[in-house]
């Protein structure tokens, strides 16, 4: 894979980052180690998980930074791996959990969790607005200079509140976030069929914003749910068709329109539909590292490539809009 430097950093991190939901919990430890594996054979030295993943489906908490830990352990490949993890996470007593007490109850059980003294990229799951962000700054740069965390960043931070972040960062002349994970991917979603109206998806502003100051994103379901994998086609959308999932948030004409044109560009370059649309996003003038969900080493395989695939300007403008200029 094309390595790529993440901007205010010292990391330099596979195009592809493997999102670890499944680790441990839908893929046993035997079968997670392998996909793992199969990850680095592959190139892939980015893992994005979080302190709360996946205790919905599995009764040993934060299992997936546990047996990343074990994985990491075993291989005796700590050094080589950047590790971003997730706290200030949701909990079923109290959504928003941005004070110091719970965001380093994350962050040492984090660190415990994965068997590390330091963890490279630490994301906070969410913002609550009623907290300052200059005191949400404090914790995150405390825990920095601790040696507990190398870099922070956010995930569903609005735009007004990463600007203000930015800005309040800058004035005390310390670093800020250097990276933000929102949902994105070339699939539009119908964001009112969304339950979580928490999520922050991708924007125009926001793209803007990137490219202005050369901050990282890191989206999040930027496969669109396996929208453009093959499963799916307008037929699924018709009259009488009972919605899955994913057709409730991504099945629109506009999305239809962009799943053609990814089969059409994929013919011609001899690649999968999800190569491509994973590609979209490369040909953005700000750096950007795909979070992939995998469950197969061949669905890993296949988004894996992507990582090699680079689309020109005049490419992906024809697939987000049809218009070839």
């Amino acid at each position: 894979m094309k390595y790529a430097a993440i901007p205010y950093t010292d990391l330099v991190a596979s195009p592809i980052c493997l999102g670890t939901s499944p680790i441990g919990s839908r893929l046993k430890e035997e079968e997670s180690f392998r996909l793992l594996d199969l990850f680095v054979e592959l190139g892939g030295n980015f893992l994005d998980s979080s302190h709360n993943y996946a205790d919905w489906a599995c009764e040993v908490k934060s299992i997936s930074e546990k047996t990343i830990g074990k994985w990491m352990k075993a291989r005796g490949n700590r050094s080589r791996i950047i590790v971003g993890t997730k706290g200030a996470c949701p909990s079923g007593e109290r959504f928003f959990r941005l004070t110091r007490d719970e965001i380093m109850h994350d962050l040492h059980g984090s660190l415990q969790n994965l068997q590390t003294d330091c963890i490279d990229l630490y994301w906070l799951h969410r913002d609550d607005p009623t907290v300052p962000v200059e005191q949400i700054l404090e914790i995150l740069l405390d825990a920095a200079d601790a040696g507990k965390i190398r870099h922070f960043a956010c995930s569903n931070w609005s735009l007004p509140r990463i600007r203000e972040a930015q800005s309040i960062a800058a004035e005390k002349g310390k670093p800020g976030f250097c990276a933000s994970q929102i949902m994105w991917s070339l699939a539009q979603p119908n964001t009112d069929n969304m339950s979580d109206k928490t999520i922050v998806v991708m924007d125009e502003e926001t793209k803007r914003y990137h490219a202005e100051a050369g901050m990282a994103q890191v989206p999040f379901s930027s496969q669109a749910g396996g929208f453009f994998g093959g499963r799916y086609n307008r037929e699924d959308a018709g009259e009488g068709r009972k919605p899955t999932s994913v057709g409730k948030v991504y099945f629109n004409e506009t999305n239809f329109g962009r799943l053609d044109r990814v089969r059409e560009v994929a013919s011609r370059l001899n690649a999968s539909p999800s190569e491509v649309a994973l590609a979209y996003l490369f040909a953005q003038p700000f750096p950007v590292f795909p979070i992939i969900g995998s469950h197969t080493p061949e669905q890993l395989t296949d988004s894996c490539k992507a990582g090699d695939l680079r689309l020109d300007e005049r490419t992906a403008l024809y697939l987000e809009t049809g218009r070839l200029e």
